[in-house]
Protein backbone atom coordinates (compact mmCIF):
# COMPACT_ATOMS: atom_id res chain seq x y z
CA UNK A 1 0.00 0.00 0.00
CA UNK A 2 2.40 2.22 0.71
CA UNK A 3 4.83 1.88 -2.67
CA UNK A 4 1.10 2.56 -4.10
CA UNK A 5 0.80 5.36 -2.43
CA UNK A 6 4.17 6.67 -2.99
CA UNK A 7 4.09 5.87 -6.66
CA UNK A 8 0.35 7.36 -7.29
CA UNK A 9 2.13 10.94 -5.24
CA UNK A 10 5.43 10.53 -7.78
CA UNK A 11 3.22 10.49 -10.94
CA UNK A 12 1.16 13.66 -10.09
CA UNK A 13 0.59 15.82 -13.05
CA UNK A 14 3.97 14.47 -14.11
CA UNK A 15 6.12 15.87 -11.16
CA UNK A 16 8.01 13.16 -9.45
CA UNK A 17 7.99 13.41 -5.54
CA UNK A 18 11.15 11.36 -5.38
CA UNK A 19 14.22 11.77 -7.50
CA UNK A 20 17.41 11.97 -9.15
CA UNK A 21 20.57 13.15 -6.69
CA UNK A 22 21.36 15.95 -8.58
CA UNK A 23 24.30 14.61 -10.10
CA UNK A 24 23.59 14.54 -13.57
CA UNK A 25 26.10 15.35 -16.47
CA UNK A 26 25.91 19.02 -17.28
CA UNK A 27 23.75 19.08 -20.08
CA UNK A 28 25.68 20.32 -23.85
CA UNK A 29 24.82 24.29 -24.54
CA UNK A 30 22.13 23.96 -27.09
CA UNK A 31 20.04 23.30 -24.51
CA UNK A 32 20.39 26.07 -22.69
CA UNK A 33 17.92 28.55 -23.12
CA UNK A 34 17.93 32.85 -22.92
CA UNK A 35 16.10 34.63 -20.17
CA UNK A 36 13.71 35.65 -22.42
CA UNK A 37 12.93 32.61 -23.40
CA UNK A 38 12.57 31.32 -20.23
CA UNK A 39 10.26 33.99 -18.93
CA UNK A 40 8.20 33.41 -22.11
CA UNK A 41 7.64 29.78 -21.20
CA UNK A 42 6.82 30.63 -17.64
CA UNK A 43 4.57 33.55 -18.56
CA UNK A 44 2.47 31.20 -21.32
CA UNK A 45 1.86 28.64 -18.49
CA UNK A 46 -0.03 31.50 -16.33
CA UNK A 47 -3.49 30.53 -16.20
CA UNK A 48 -5.89 27.90 -14.95
CA UNK A 49 -5.82 24.41 -16.86
CA UNK A 50 -8.20 21.35 -16.90
CA UNK A 51 -5.94 18.55 -16.51
CA UNK A 52 -8.10 15.04 -18.23
CA UNK A 53 -6.53 12.14 -19.08
CA UNK A 54 -6.18 8.39 -17.63
CA UNK A 55 -3.36 6.63 -15.63
CA UNK A 56 -2.50 3.09 -14.78
CA UNK A 57 -0.81 1.63 -11.91
CA UNK A 58 0.02 -2.11 -13.29
CA UNK A 59 -0.20 -4.96 -11.85
CA UNK A 60 -2.36 -6.69 -9.24
CA UNK A 61 -4.90 -4.53 -6.80
CA UNK A 62 -3.85 -6.16 -3.29
CA UNK A 63 -7.49 -5.83 -1.92
CA UNK A 64 -9.00 -7.56 -5.07
CA UNK A 65 -6.81 -9.73 -6.06
CA UNK A 66 -7.62 -8.70 -9.78
CA UNK A 67 -5.99 -6.72 -12.53
CA UNK A 68 -5.92 -3.08 -11.72
CA UNK A 69 -7.56 -1.04 -14.51
CA UNK A 70 -6.64 2.53 -16.26
CA UNK A 71 -8.27 5.31 -13.90
CA UNK A 72 -10.00 8.69 -15.17
CA UNK A 73 -8.69 11.56 -13.74
CA UNK A 74 -9.50 14.88 -14.31
CA UNK A 75 -8.47 18.09 -12.22
CA UNK A 76 -7.60 21.80 -12.21
CA UNK A 77 -4.41 23.45 -11.71
CA UNK A 78 -3.40 27.41 -11.67
CA UNK A 79 -0.42 28.64 -12.31
CA UNK A 80 0.61 31.78 -11.33
CA UNK A 81 4.09 33.51 -10.92
CA UNK A 82 6.22 33.04 -7.80
CA UNK A 83 9.01 35.73 -9.30
CA UNK A 84 7.88 37.52 -12.30
CA UNK A 85 9.64 36.38 -15.36
CA UNK A 86 12.21 33.62 -12.94
CA UNK A 87 9.71 31.14 -11.77
CA UNK A 88 5.77 30.05 -11.36
CA UNK A 89 3.77 28.59 -8.74
CA UNK A 90 1.11 26.25 -9.45
CA UNK A 91 -1.48 24.74 -7.03
CA UNK A 92 -3.30 21.89 -7.46
CA UNK A 93 -5.57 19.24 -5.18
CA UNK A 94 -5.74 15.50 -6.25
CA UNK A 95 -7.65 12.51 -4.66
CA UNK A 96 -5.36 9.93 -2.79
CA UNK A 97 -6.72 6.98 -1.03
CA UNK A 98 -10.16 8.68 -0.93
CA UNK A 99 -8.71 12.05 0.49
CA UNK A 100 -8.16 15.53 -1.33
CA UNK A 101 -4.83 16.51 -1.11
CA UNK A 102 -3.10 19.92 -1.75
CA UNK A 103 -0.23 20.25 -3.89
CA UNK A 104 2.39 23.06 -4.59
CA UNK A 105 4.72 23.39 -7.12
CA UNK A 106 7.21 25.84 -7.84
CA UNK A 107 9.22 25.49 -11.09
CA UNK A 108 12.17 27.66 -11.94
CA UNK A 109 15.11 27.33 -14.48
CA UNK A 110 19.02 26.54 -13.55
CA UNK A 111 20.74 28.77 -16.30
CA UNK A 112 23.94 27.48 -15.31
CA UNK A 113 22.79 23.85 -15.89
CA UNK A 114 20.19 24.42 -18.56
CA UNK A 115 17.32 22.83 -16.99
CA UNK A 116 14.27 23.34 -15.24
CA UNK A 117 13.81 22.42 -12.21
CA UNK A 118 10.32 21.61 -10.55
CA UNK A 119 9.71 21.49 -6.86
CA UNK A 120 6.50 19.45 -5.80
CA UNK A 121 5.19 19.57 -2.26
CA UNK A 122 1.99 18.07 -1.18
CA UNK A 123 -0.07 18.43 2.13
CA UNK A 124 1.87 15.91 4.68
CA UNK A 125 4.20 14.80 2.22
CA UNK A 126 7.90 15.27 1.50
CA UNK A 127 8.90 17.63 -1.20
CA UNK A 128 10.92 16.24 -4.08
CA UNK A 129 11.65 17.51 -7.44
CA UNK A 130 12.60 17.03 -11.07
CA UNK A 131 14.88 18.26 -13.75
CA UNK A 132 13.41 18.89 -17.02
CA UNK A 133 14.86 20.06 -20.60
CA UNK A 134 13.05 22.06 -23.42
CA UNK A 135 13.53 21.38 -27.11
CA UNK A 136 13.08 24.65 -29.19
CA UNK A 137 12.17 22.83 -32.25
CA UNK A 138 9.34 20.75 -31.02
CA UNK A 139 8.35 22.81 -28.13
CA UNK A 140 7.80 19.67 -25.46
CA UNK A 141 9.75 19.73 -22.60
CA UNK A 142 12.15 16.48 -21.53
CA UNK A 143 12.11 14.59 -18.16
CA UNK A 144 14.09 11.92 -16.66
CA UNK A 145 14.29 10.85 -12.66
CA UNK A 146 16.26 7.99 -11.84
CA UNK A 147 14.04 6.32 -8.26
CA UNK A 148 16.32 5.05 -4.91
CA UNK A 149 14.32 1.81 -6.20
CA UNK A 150 16.13 1.34 -9.58
CA UNK A 151 12.78 2.49 -11.56
CA UNK A 152 12.79 4.97 -13.80
CA UNK A 153 10.34 7.47 -15.23
CA UNK A 154 10.32 9.09 -18.64
CA UNK A 155 7.71 12.07 -19.52
CA UNK A 156 7.11 14.67 -22.08
CA UNK A 157 4.88 17.37 -21.70
CA UNK A 158 4.26 18.76 -25.25
CA UNK A 159 3.35 22.50 -25.93
CA UNK A 160 0.72 22.26 -28.73
CA UNK A 161 -0.84 26.17 -28.92
CA UNK A 162 -1.61 28.63 -26.49
CA UNK A 163 -4.09 26.40 -24.82
CA UNK A 164 -2.97 22.97 -25.09
CA UNK A 165 -0.28 20.71 -23.55
CA UNK A 166 0.02 16.88 -24.28
CA UNK A 167 1.49 15.19 -21.04
CA UNK A 168 3.10 11.73 -21.41
CA UNK A 169 4.83 9.62 -18.78
CA UNK A 170 6.05 6.12 -18.01
CA UNK A 171 7.90 4.33 -14.91
CA UNK A 172 10.28 1.58 -15.62
CA UNK A 173 11.70 -1.19 -13.51
CA UNK A 174 13.46 -3.83 -14.58
CA UNK A 175 13.05 -2.54 -18.41
CA UNK A 176 8.86 -3.23 -17.81
CA UNK A 177 6.31 -0.48 -17.18
CA UNK A 178 5.22 -0.44 -13.82
CA UNK A 179 2.68 3.01 -14.54
CA UNK A 180 2.00 5.45 -17.09
CA UNK A 181 -0.26 8.60 -17.44
CA UNK A 182 -1.54 10.30 -20.30
CA UNK A 183 -3.62 14.08 -19.90
CA UNK A 184 -4.71 16.65 -22.02
CA UNK A 185 -4.12 20.43 -20.16
CA UNK A 186 -6.43 22.57 -21.70
CA UNK A 187 -6.35 26.03 -20.81
CA UNK A 188 -9.52 27.73 -18.65
CA UNK A 189 -8.73 31.10 -18.05
CA UNK A 190 -5.46 33.13 -18.41
CA UNK A 191 -6.47 35.40 -15.46
CA UNK A 192 -4.13 35.21 -12.51
CA UNK A 193 -5.72 34.60 -9.04
CA UNK A 194 -5.60 36.58 -6.30
CA UNK A 195 -3.60 35.62 -3.80
CA UNK A 196 -4.52 38.48 -1.07
CA UNK A 197 -1.88 40.52 -1.62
Amino acid sequence: MGYMKHLFLVMVMALPLMGDDGKKPKPPEKNKLTPKQVADLFADDIGTWRCKGKSHLIGVDPNTGLPRKPVDEDMFMTIRWKVEGKSTEALFTVKINNKDVSFVGVKEYDAKQGVFIWRLKGEGLPEGYTRETYDLKTRTFHAKTDYPDGAKEYGTFQIINKNKRLFETQVKKDGKVTFWRKATFTRVTQDQPDDGN
